[in-house]
């Protein structure tokens, strides 16, 4: 693959990630461009929409940031690439039990994008990179998980691996447009009761940058 041929997107919620990214990729030969969309899924849904209809596609867009984990085998520091995501807070309060959109009849779970309530990420790029990085499943969320009964109300929904609040509003924007689309994330912290003393966004950030380092090499793979 000639990688001076294939344009990247990359997408980042916050400034603090964006200078880890662009440090990672100063160096590289492709084409790469990167947004600061903002904090949240509204902000990631009108950044992507606006740069899509502004100009050329991109041949790849890929997310890059910092998450939560719901397991211990994937610890602060570890950087994980999503094989699927979810609207994991999107859905119906039915007093007191949540019901995702699909569970209150209000989606269809199979309907494009969502094959099983999930957009599900797939394609040679992914192929390369899950081979580096541990694949695992996402969930998108408006609001941070902070407390054992939102926390237990999310594992109980969505069994997910990794918590952030831009992922899956990525995967929808890229699926419905027709691009491929990745996640790369760095974990900060474990998703517990809230606690930003146990939290170490200094070195999720010093992984996120080595691992999109890599980037270019691993593209450039034959």
């Amino acid at each position: 693959m000639d990688y001076n041929s294939v344009d990247i997107l990359i997408a980042v919620a916050h400034p603090s990630e964006e200078q880890a990214v662009r440090q990672s990729v100063a160096l590289s030969q492709g084409r790469c461009e990167i947004i600061v969309t903002g904090v949240g899924g509204a902000a990631m849904s009108w950044a992507l929409q606006k740069r899509f209809s502004s100009g050329p596609l991109p041949a790849l867009v890929i997310g890059a940031g910092i998450a939560g984990s719901y397991v211990t085998a994937i610890a602060p520091g570890d950087v994980v690439i999503t094989r699927s995501d979810c609207f994991a807070d999107m859905g119906v309060d039915d007093n007191g039990d949540f019901r995702s959109l699909f569970g209150a009849s209000l989606a269809d779970p199979d309907s494009p994008p969502f094959s099983g309530g999930r957009i599900h990420c797939s394609g040679k790029w992914f192929d390369l990179l899950s081979g580096r990085f541990r694949a695992v499943t996402g969930a998108t969320v408006n609001m941070s998980s902070g407390s054992q009964a939102v926390i237990d109300r999310i594992r109980k929904a969505w069994d997910p691996d990794i918590e952030t609040m831009e992922g899956a509003w990525l995967a929808y924007a890229c699926a419905v447009t027709g691009i491929p689309w990745l996640s790369l994330r760095a974990v900060s912290n474990m998703v517990e009761p809230r606690n930003t003393k146990n939290w170490d966004i200094p070195l999720a950030l010093r992984r996120l940058q080595e691992a999109m380092a890599q980037i270019p090499d691993i593209i450039m793979t034959p």
